[in-house]
């Protein structure tokens, strides 16, 4: 029995007065009546002219007269021809020219139907549930009305546009079926009524935008909440404060790349090439060179190999540069996601000349992030929901005025003065067909449409309206947002298609369905190429909607794709992506791997903080559940202002002195955007450090195969084989059986190595236990007893803490070890806040390490001694220390 879409037909017929009429399909004895044997006068006079008329539609739309009756009659068609059956009801339902009491009342139901006889060419007798189903609802609806059954694919699927239900009473059965919108049948019609909105606008935020016109080398603050309009603002600002140039600044990925989001604008706004005063998301003057060691700073930045600190804040400085006596501008969104390299570049930055200014976006409850704190803040605005008057202006606005005010009204309301809520309560109005244009005007469609609550209490009103639109997205569509969102919210195409295409077959390509997405406003294109989605609300409710049985599958796509896509550092994106996967030892390797670009680039703090992720054991729980799967987090409070003496320069936290201003740049700050080829660096370590593990069983590891110095990206891999070609790189954090135990001094070594780890990350309860734990194995003396000396300057005990490094250096005689003695010494001494009295002591340890010919702690003492020439103002002398450090890392490598 083949499965038909059946259309069946009720109208005022010829029939007398009293007498019920019903579809008599399986009677054959009873044709459809002619025009010659109706009563001139009679109702029939007006009716059957309508319903031949109807009859020749139905058979140039191809439908087949399956029964008639009295009153009604029906047709059906192929269950693919759903556009063409829709076509034919609403016809005869919107007839304009039939008074509506005179219209047909149209039922539609799809199954299974029988044929039974054939009538002439066009009209084969059926019968089967449809036909009863479609000829009841057709009895119970209104004139002009057209009812589906409730179990109609179409209506499921929400692909047909609905206005509630309709109940009645049909042959002593009570029957009830869903309204289709006549005039509006599709939801995919209704949608693309959403690409009728205009760009949100700014509205009751003048008196913030006048608090944010803050002074060179100043900040100001945004605190404000998803959806309140933060994002909006900062971007008017670029027109208000009409800046010489301006940088966005937002968080890339996973937040897990050091200097990602410092790329990302750097590399965006590289690509637009507007003029300066846009209000796209980044602008830039093209023009001419930078100075050579900037210009292979900015290519190596740009492939993702990473640069060094100082460069990258005279890059930020140099793009910025003031021009035509205006100021550049620099604008960071959800600043708390930025990962904290691109942070501390900014910060830099904002020191280099002088004349950048900064603005910050927080949620309302958020604290500046650590990097920041030695900023000046010259303005701090909060930014609450929008006033009903307000709410009320922006609906209009985004019609642009073409909105009846009680319209207008109701879905303010809704939006709970949320200016995201407010549009994305507009678009699903839109959507599911509570407002509808007509004419010019968007109206509501009911008397009670827009009324009432907008939704459970306790999720923003944004989150709400977004998931139900996300409910009746394609599925193609939907996966690609969903790789989006996977991806940051900001990606490229071939990524996007990259995670969609697996996980959802071809269909989902951003290509296929570019088009709705854009116009939903679901996302928009920053630049040709590229995608971003809406807003970070969007973001979220897309990624808390993945299937708990799939997010491992889409993290494990994620994961491959970022090995394809990205540059080195960009792989720490990819171990993030590894570890929600489930797969630990590829999240290791291309964290190890992340981890040792950071380090040939001198950042040593994204450097500890990938080891750290490296070395992260299983939780035992599910991949998804792991603490170490959490969002980048800001240092604790607890840690010590000092990193590594043995193998890093420390910045100087909270006892250093302000940010010094470098010298002013002579060179003219234009740039294009193509940029010579990236240059390797030299790295300035062979290994990273074991797992911070507290048990010796699990300090037996495997011994690392030496790195190639001039290694950069490792290129495409799989996750089954991180290291193709043959070559194997044994992994110092993971365990291995081919050894039942392991010597003691061995273990001696990796404690001391934890313990390093630990003074690195601050971490002062591990650092303990870990001295403790080399205290009572024996060996590494002079390690435990500077170990002790920082965990006294940690709890506040300086007179301790210097007198026992002071004697350490002064007992030293072997030359390497005394350069590192004093170097320990001159870290304290800074930490101290006494900055004199460590240029001396490393000083010292630098000659020291030249004697003994000790190059890895005289590149060290060069970059302390550029980090104590910053604090003390002297920029030559920092820039100057700076060029040794590199050189001294060259050097090494060769």
């Amino acid at each position: 029995m083949p499965e038909r879409i059946v259309v069946s037909f009720r109208g005022i017929a010829a029939a007398p007065p009293g007498v019920v009429g019903t579809p008599v399909g399986a009677d054959a004895d009873t044709p459809m009546p002619t025009e010659r044997e109706v009563t001139p006068g009679s109702q029939g006079a007006r009716y059957l002219p309508r319903a031949l008329a109807l009859k020749k539609r139905a058979d140039a739309l191809g439908a087949t007269l399956c029964a008639w009756g009295a009153r009604s009659f029906a047709f059906d068609l192929a269950p693919d021809e759903l556009e063409e059956a829709i076509s034919l009801a609403t016809s005869a339902a919107e007839d304009p020219d039939v008074p509506l009491a005179e219209r047909f009342a149209v039922g539609i139901a799809q199954g299974e139907m029988t044929p039974v006889a054939e009538w002439g060419r066009l009209a084969v007798l059926s019968w089967g549930r449809p036909l009863l189903e479609a000829a009841a609802l057709a009895r119970v609806a209104p004139p002009g009305e057209v009812l589906v059954e409730r179990g109609l694919p179409a209506a499921r699927s929400g692909e047909l546009l609905l206005l509630g239900s309709h109940r009645g009473v049909a042959g002593g059965r009570r029957t009830r079926g869903l309204r289709l919108d006549a005039r509006q049948p599709f939801r995919r019609v209704a949608a693309e009524s959403v690409a009728r909105l205009r760009p949100p606008p700014l509205v009751g935020r003048v008196a913030e935008l006048e608090q944010l016109a803050v002074p060179p080398s100043c900040v100001g603050v945004i605190r404000a909440d998803p959806g309140v309009g933060g994002t909006r603002l900062l971007l008017e600002l670029v027109h208000r404060l009409s800046p010489s140039r301006t940088l966005f600044v937002a968080p890339a990925g996973a937040s897990r790349e050091p200097l990602g989001a410092i790329r990302r604008a750097l590399s965006r706004a590289a690509a637009l090439g507007v003029e300066p005063g846009s209000p796209a998301a980044s602008t830039i003057a093209g023009g001419a060179a930078l100075p050579e060691r900037l210009r292979e700073a900015l290519a190596r930045l740009l492939a993702g190999s990473g640069a060094d600190p100082w460069s990258v804040a005279e890059l930020i400085d140099a793009w910025l540069a003031p021009a035509a006596g205006r100021l550049g501008l620099l604008l960071v969104d959800d600043a708390g996601e930025v990962d904290r390299a691109s942070l501390e570049a900014i910060a830099t930055a904002m020191s280099v000349r002088g004349s950048l200014r900064a603005i910050f976006r927080l949620n309302a409850a958020e604290r500046l992030p650590t990097p920041l704190n030695g900023a000046t803040v010259a303005a701090t605005v909060t930014l609450a929901p929008l006033a009903q008057g307000d709410a009320e202006e922006l609906a209009r606005r985004l019609f642009g005025g073409c909105i009846t005010d009680g319209a207008a009204r109701r879905w303010a309301r809704r939006g709970e003065g949320s200016p995201l809520a407010i549009r994305e309560a507009l678009c699903e109005a839109l959507e599911t067909g509570a407002l509808r244009w007509l004419d010019r005007t968007a109206e509501p469609r009911r008397r009670g449409a827009g009324r009432g609550p907008a939704g459970a209490p306790g999720v923003s009103a944004a989150r709400r309206f977004i998931e139900a639109r996300a409910a009746c997205l394609g599925a193609g569509e939907r996966a690609s947002l969903t790789a989006l969102a996977l991806l940051g919210g900001d990606a490229s195409d071939a990524m996007i298609d990259s995670i969609a295409v697996a996980m959802a077959g071809p269909g989902a390509r951003v290509a296929a369905g570019e088009r709705a997405l854009i116009g939903g406003a679901w996302a928009l294109r920053p630049e040709p190429g590229w995608f971003r989605l809406s807003s970070r609300t969007l973001r979220d409710a897309l990624l808390a909607g993945i299937p708990a049985d799939a997010l491992l599958h889409w993290h494990a796509a994620a994961c491959a794709t970022l090995r394809q896509h990205s540059g080195v550092l960009g792989l720490a994106d990819a171990a993030w992506h590894a570890r929600r996967a489930g797969d630990h030892r590829a999240a290791a390797d291309l964290a190890g791997a992340a981890a040792r670009a950071a380090g040939r680039s001198m950042l040593e703090a994204a450097e500890a903080e990938l080891l750290a992720f490296a070395a992260e054991q299983p939780s035992g729980g599910d991949a998804s559940t792991d603490a170490c799967d959490d969002a980048p987090t800001a240092p604790p409070t607890s840690r010590m202002p000092i990193e590594s003496f043995n193998d890093a320069a420390d910045t100087l936290g909270s006892g250093g002195a302000s940010r010094p201003r470098f010298d002013t740049l002579n060179e003219e700050h234009l740039f294009t955007s193509s940029v010579p080829p990236p240059v390797p660096a030299p790295p300035l370590r062979a290994s990273r450090p074991p797992p911070p593990a507290g048990l010796l069983a699990d300090l037996v590891v495997a011994t690392p195969a030496a790195a190639s110095p001039d290694e950069e990206d490792p290129g495409p891999r799989s996750l089954a084989d991180p290291f193709p070609s043959g070559r194997v790189e044994q992994d110092p954090l993971a365990k291995t059986t081919e050894s039942p135990a392991v010597a003691m001094t061995d273990i001696a070594g990796h404690l001391a190595e934890l313990a390093k780890h630990a003074l690195l990350k601050g971490d002062l309860p591990m650092l303990e236990r870990l001295v403790g734990e080399l205290r009572d194995i024996g060996g590494h003396a002079e390690l435990v007893e500077r170990m002790t000396a920082f965990i006294s300057l940690g709890r506040g005990a300086k007179a301790e803490a210097l007198q026992r490094l002071r004697a350490a250096a002064e007992a030293e005689r072997v030359p390497a070890r005394r350069a590192r003695a004093l170097l320990a010494y001159g870290v304290a001494l800074g930490a101290a806040g006494r900055t004199e009295g460590a240029l001396l002591e490393v000083l010292t340890a630098l000659a020291r390490a030249r004697e003994a010919g000790d190059r890895q702690g005289e590149q060290a003492c060069a970059r302390f001694l550029a980090r104590l020439s910053v604090a003390a103002g002297h920029e030559a002398a920092a820039r100057a220390w700076v060029e040794i450090a590199r050189r001294v890392a060259t050097e090494r490598a060769d």
